[in-house]
């Protein structure tokens, strides 16, 4: 993870997606980031394009894809005399030099080392003032390799000079990305279904816009670039007054640091993988991490899954922090965390007195915005992601769920329908009473598919039963009901899903099976190969059955002896593992959405392993590796010391799960 490389001034830097796998992408921002490097999610305020791009006129396209408009321009010819340069001597106070070799930016002191090393790595590159360089990927992985800066000559793609938006010209689209469809708690506003006007396509780039404006401080930029809040904070230029009075970066760096609480060991270590670190569900900072959590469903909801995810990694970062922040210099000193969020939480804390009296503006515009409220009203449907939200309202003009029933029936997916059927019930939230009812009724059954009989409950030979997901969490209410079952004999869960789904639907707990996988049954119950192809690829492959709940048992009125069944209809996941891959199946289930994209993160660029929760392939050579079995001297084996086993082989330490609360 260490590395001797300073990017730091190199100028801005933006990865383009263009032909790169998201796992690849990431590794790229993260190896810009632990070098130094000035990563922009911003397009418009980078001047160096790194990618997978070998062509000049595809390099101009991406770049005017994100809304950077260039002209192809002759390289500058190197000025001798530069070389030659010095700087002038550090005065005795620390202060600046009177004469740099291009812009920098530092936080904190600057020392002479630093500058030098400035002027050294600034004459690799032309005046970036008004024009972009977009080089190929390749050059990052050797100034990784080399550990030092390497010249762009041998990698340069595109030199172009950037011009203004030609009049009446469209930015092309860029090739879709796939979307991640998560859900989330409800942080908006009940939605009115009172008549608005009809929406128009070209609303997407309105409501685009007045999603992404939440930082006062940022510039403006084409609605169809790449967008993210946390850009660089060095590389933001106000265009507009802010609507309270900010606090500037030289006030954060007056405060007396040694005022403030003491870093926890992982920001003092910049650990930036949230697996590595204890969260709890109830932290110091929750009101403000709230507010944050409804910027990261906008950007969800706009489509913008780099904001989601740079959203993500902040709350994740202070979700993670054991104290109540009453400065702003205590956010820029944590990983993931930087000015903007620091600003953000100076305008809601100095916005009043008590958590329900603070806000902040841009939050408020974004709660008010009739457009993402029906994206919201729309993505709250069981089965229905952003992308289709926004097929809903801005293509079919569909603003409530009567135009969908009415309109759009026959085109909607067998679980679209469920959801939209049942939309009010599964929006009611589940008691932890009510999980632990469902979870004994799923063992019950269980047991009765395999002939289990009642004195071998609790030994070796019962079926294992685990309530996971936010239950196990720690929630007090939960959206759904994720339970796992294994059993040491592995004939014992080869088609279990099956079995005790029919079980279930008999007895009239199911009353609807949405999705029935055997997955892992269909290939002998391994792990997934490490390059799997067809149905069953990706994070979750295991036998699994996404079913709607009822209890069947309920009394009706004497006078209506036919009455239909009035209680209320639940979510209930039903996943099975074998018995030697159980612990993985229990860490795929059991930690929130960023903990569990950083064990995959982890472990593929730490350990050059691929996690799923089927197993753990090494991607070297595809090979399984079993971390879960008892070592010598074990004398318990039950799932939970599997687990354990598996977390400490993976590098990342056990923790109970309700320390993986990230969001």
């Amino acid at each position: 993870m260490t590395s001797s490389l300073d990017l730091s001034s190199v100028p801005p830097i933006y990865i383009l997606p263009t032909h790169l796998q998201t796992d690849d992408l990431h590794e790229a921002e993260d190896s810009l980031y632990h070098a130094g490097g000035h990563l922009s999610y911003n397009a418009g305020e980078a001047h160096l394009f790194l990618g997978r791009v070998s062509q000049k006129k595809r390099a101009a396209f991406d770049l005017r894809s994100r809304g950077v408009w260039t002209e192809p321009a002759d390289l500058p010819t190197p000025d001798p005399t530069r070389k030659k340069r010095k700087l002038s001597p550090i005065s005795s106070d620390g202060g600046q030099p009177n004469e740099r070799v291009g812009p920098i930016n530092v936080n904190g002191p600057v020392d002479g080392d630093s500058l030098r090393n400035h002027a050294s790595s600034s004459m690799l590159f032309p005046d970036l003032k008004d024009h972009v360089l977009v080089l190929r990927l390749d050059w990052l992985d050797n100034c990784l390799k080399e550990n030092t800066v390497v010249p762009y000559g041998p990698y340069l793609v595109y030199w172009g000079k950037v011009v203004p938006k030609p009049a009446g010209a469209e930015a092309p689209e860029s090739s879709p990305k796939a979307v991640t469809y998560i859900k989330a708690t409800r942080d908006f506003q009940s939605v009115s279904t009172s008549t608005t006007t009809t929406p128009k396509k070209d609303t997407i780039s309105s409501i685009l816009a007045r999603a992404q404006a939440d930082n006062p401080s940022s510039s403006p930029i084409s609605a169809t670039s790449r967008r993210s809040f946390h850009s660089h904070p060095a590389l933001t230029h106000s265009t507009r007054p802010p609507k309270l009075q900010r606090t500037t970066t030289s006030e954060f760096e007056n405060l007396d640091s040694r005022s403030l609480p003491p870093l926890p060991d992982w920001a003092k270590n910049h650990v930036t993988y949230s697996c590595l670190r204890s969260t709890p569900p109830s932290p110091p900072n929750a009101a403000f991490i709230a507010q944050l959590e409804k910027i990261k469903l906008a950007r969800l909801l706009t489509l913008d899954e780099i904001g989601v995810r740079a959203y993500s990694t902040s709350v994740a970062s202070l979700s993670a922090y054991p104290f109540a922040i009453t400065t702003p210099l205590e956010i820029t000193r944590l990983p993931g965390c930087n000015e903007k969020i620091a600003l953000l939480w100076s305008e809601w804390d100095s916005s009043g007195t008590t958590d329900s009296e603070r806000y902040i503006q841009a939050i408020g515009d974004l709660e008010s915005d009739t457009d993402l409220k029906h994206l919201h009203l729309f993505w709250e449907i069981w089965g229905v992601g952003p992308d289709t939200a926004r097929k809903f309202y801005f293509e079919y003009g569909w603003k409530d769920l009567d135009d969908v029933v009415e309109f759009g029936w026959t085109s909607l997916s067998r679980v679209q329908q469920i959801g939209v059927k049942f939309y009010d019930e599964f929006l009611d939230k589940i008691p932890r009473k009510e999980v632990e009812a469902i979870s004994d009724t799923i063992l019950r059954h269980a047991r009765l598919c395999r002939n289990i009989s009642e004195e071998d409950w609790g030994t070796d030979k019962d079926m294992v039963c685990v309530i996971v997901g936010g239950y196990r969490r720690g929630k007090a209410f939960c959206g759904d009901v994720d339970v796992i079952l294994s059993h040491r004999d592995e004939e014992a869960t080869k088609n279990l899903v099956v079995d005790i789904v029919a079980s279930l639907e008999t007895e009239g707990w199911v009353t609807h099976t949405l999705t029935l996988n055997t997955t892992t049954s269909d290939r002998g119950q391994q792990t997934l190969p490490y390059r799997s192809e067809g149905h069953g690829a990706g994070f979750d492959s295991l036998d699994k059955a996404l079913c709607v709940w009822q209890d069947p048992h309920f009394t009706p009125p004497t006078d209506e002896p036919g009455a239909k069944n009035p209680n209320i209809h639940r979510r209930v996941d039903i996943i099975i593992s074998t018995w030697r891959t159980v612990g993985c199946a229990v860490l795929g289930w059991s930690g929130g959405t960023t903990f569990q994209r950083d064990i995959r993160r982890y472990v593929s660029k730490v350990k050059g392993w691929k996690f799923d929760s089927s197993g753990i392939r090494d991607r070297g050579n595809g090979m399984v590796l079993d971390l879960e079995a008892p070592r010598e001297g074990d004398t318990a084996d039950d799932w939970e010391d599997r687990e354990r086993r598996l977390m400490d082989g993976m590098g990342i330490g056990w923790r109970p799960a309700t320390e993986r609360c990230t969001g």
